[in-house]
């Protein structure tokens, strides 16, 4: 039934695999989508703590479940004792409906919601339902929802490469957190891992804003111009640079330009999923310009590194947990 995996998601008590296998479902079948968004707007509204301060029942959830869909009164209590993280608020009915017809007409309903995950050594691609698609690099993820009144909006993390079919009737942007990069019909891709002191941003074809939080114009970009912010001092630098440096590895490729050590190590943990420490510090921040195949096993892209410069390595294979890559 689909109401106890409903209560998981809400409850966020799913792995990683059922979470993911759930929201590809939702957005297959629509009738299942139209009946979890019912129940989730039931869940927020009893999430206030205007609500929370003045009684919670179990009953009251039922009452209002049931009169959405009749019939489903045992099992409703059953998943309550079950699930008992999932409150709900003493509140009459007409009210509910009210509230759900208000956000529908101020399109602050969410009306769709998907998430992707790319695994190390993989990319993803996702087709959006008005044929603009969105790569996804490895270890990587993105969550993107779509409101009633058109907007969409996606929170990402890792590097994604988005190819957006012009529209001038839908809003599509990304939240970065400190800033917002909003479409205008483009071709363009974003790098921002976490744990990486950047965001970057390079624009293939068309054009794209910067916003702050409160939507105030902060930059506006041109094809061929990449953007780095640096998380730390909050500062924008805008360059001119070939584009299809930074999606490269969308096309299976490592290009690595002026790039030190360090910083190629990251992106090898990211595709290989190993572990690697350079032991030498000196050598981390030695600069290497190199363009190899992602096909190519790390031994060989050591290798190939070592031909530029004199480094040595070795790798230990771990029975349990990931390989470790010594360089020195």
């Amino acid at each position: 039934m689909p109401e106890e995996i409903f209560i998981r998601i809400l409850n966020n008590s799913v792995t990683e695999t059922e979470k993911s296998n759930f929201y590809r479902e939702l957005e297959e079948n629509r009738s299942l989508r139209e009946q979890f968004f019912q129940f989730k707007s039931i869940y927020t509204v009893s999430t206030c703590q205007y609500y929370n301060n003045i009684g919670i029942t179990k009953d009251r959830f039922e009452h209002i479940w049931g009169h959405l869909h009749p019939g489903k009164k045992y099992f409703i209590i059953n998943l309550w004792y079950r699930y008992a993280a999932i409150v709900v608020v003493t509140i009459v009915f007409s009210f509910m409906v009210q509230y759900l017809v208000n956000n529908i007409k101020s399109g602050s309903e969410i009306v769709e919601q998907v998430e992707y995950t790319s695994e190390k050594g993989s990319v993803s691609t996702i087709h959006l339902s008005d044929g603009s698609s969105v790569w996804l690099s490895s270890a990587s993820g993105i969550k993107i929802q779509k409101r009633s009144n058109g907007e969409m909006s996606a929170q990402m993390h890792g590097e994604a490469f988005f190819d957006l079919v012009p529209d001038s009737k839908r809003k599509f942007s990304v939240d970065m957190g400190s800033f917002k990069v909003k479409d205008i019909g483009t071709k363009f891709n974003i790098r921002a891992y976490r744990d990486e002191a950047g965001i970057y941003t390079s624009l293939a074809d068309g054009k794209i804003e910067f916003l702050s939080k409160s939507d105030q114009l902060l930059l506006a970009m041109k094809t061929g111009e990449y953007m780095s912010f640096d998380k730390q001092s909050k500062k924008m630098m805008v360059s001119e640079r070939d584009p299809s440096i930074a999606s490269a590895w969308k096309n299976g490729k490592f290009v690595f330009i002026d790039k030190t050590l360090k910083e190629i190590c990251h992106d090898l943990e990211n595709w290989y999923n190993v572990k690697i420490v350079i032991e030498n510090k000196t050598l981390a921040d030695t600069r290497y310009t190199s363009v190899i195949k992602r096909t190519t096993t790390i031994k060989l892209v050591l290798q190939m590194l070592a031909l530029t410069d004199k480094i040595n390595y070795k790798i230990t294979d771990k029975k349990e947990g990931n390989d470790v890559v010594l360089i020195y």
